[in-house]
């Protein structure tokens, strides 16, 4: 193709990365057309409802690492 590969697109493609591991939502989702897309979908979100676009999966997990950090926690005060 010819094309300059640029650093500033390879940091592009690792933070979309990112937001697909953090969303669960892919760019080819059907949910973005008419102007959408994961870059906005995200963006709209910071910083009030960042939480609202996580992936439910990923929440799940970090509540329970949570659950167990304060589990363990508890078991030390009482030692």
């Amino acid at each position: 193709m010819g094309s300059e590969v640029l650093a500033r697109g390879d940091v592009f493609s690792h933070g979309i990365l990112l937001l697909e591991l953090f969303t669960g939502k892919r760019p080819s989702d059907d949910m973005f057309k008419e102007g959408l897309d994961l870059h906005k979908f995200a963006n709209a979100a910071l910083p009030e409802q960042v939480v609202d676009v996580v992936d439910p999966i990923l929440l799940q997990e970090m509540k329970k690492i949570q659950r167990q950090e304060q589990t363990v926690a508890t078991r030390f005060r009482g030692v």
